[in-house]
């Protein structure tokens, strides 16, 4: 190559020099920090936090209320003795439950419960006090009272017999009663036997001519096997 080409290629490759660099202004932050703040406000910050649970630690615990039981009353027995219930069956205007204070007799029952002018009384014993829940008989003068109260007409709560007119009670209520003579009161001392019943018998008695077997009453309307059990024993005919 010869010396006036190297020189030039040499005087083309050579540097130019320092670029320029492009001046370029970048914005100034709005808002900074220094290292320093940012200390101060993680030092406050921390105070702060320790604070919240402090306070949250000398909260108290909840109270449970326990609602205090209502005070009970003792009722007394002179409180509680409002009075007496009695039942008054058979030949009377008004049968059924009787209310009567405590003390009442026989006699009382009778007198709320209208006996009837026919009714046989020499069997009963007028002046007896009653008990609650007892049962009274009531049949019609030259009738035996019910067998089931002993020849008193008196029943109370039990069945056994006790003194003076009067039993610890009975389910049985009445003795040995006629299907074909007996009144509608009668009738009702029998044991199940109210007031429709009781007609029944009767409208049943009058339809057929009489009854011929105690086992009819198993055709009167309102009498099942199971009544028909409890009153069979109590009739005849």
């Amino acid at each position: 190559m010869k010396p006036d080409i190297a020189a030039r290629l040499k005087d083309l490759t050579r540097p130019t020099g320092t670029e320029d660099l492009l001046d370029v202004e970048y914005p100034t932050p709005r808002f900074t920090i220094s290292l320093r703040h940012a200390a101060i406000v993680a030092g406050i910050a921390a105070v702060g936090m320790g604070g919240v649970f402090l306070l949250q630690d000398d909260t108290p615990d909840p109270v449970t209320v326990t609602a205090l039981a209502q005070p009970s009353i003792t009722t007394t027995a002179s409180e509680a003795d409002a009075g007496i219930v009695v039942s008054v069956i058979g030949h009377v205007s008004r049968p059924g439950l009787v209310t009567l204070p405590s003390g009442a007799r026989v006699a009382d029952a009778l007198a709320a419960a209208g006996a009837l002018p026919d009714a046989e009384l020499t069997t009963l014993n007028l002046a007896q006090v009653l008990e609650d829940g007892v049962q009274i008989v009531v049949v019609v003068q030259g009738m035996d009272p019910p067998a089931a109260a002993g020849g008193l007409g008196v029943q109370g709560p039990g069945g056994t017999p006790g003194t003076a007119g009067m039993t610890g009670g009975g389910t049985e209520a009445g003795g040995v009663i006629s299907l074909n003579s007996a009144t509608a009161a009668e009738l009702q001392t029998l044991p199940g036997v109210g007031e429709k019943t009781a007609q029944a018998i009767i409208q049943h008695r009058e339809a057929t001519g009489g009854f011929s077997a105690v086992d009819d009453l198993l055709e009167v309307k309102g009498i099942g096997p199971s009544k028909f059990a409890q009153i069979s024993g109590a009739v005849t005919l």
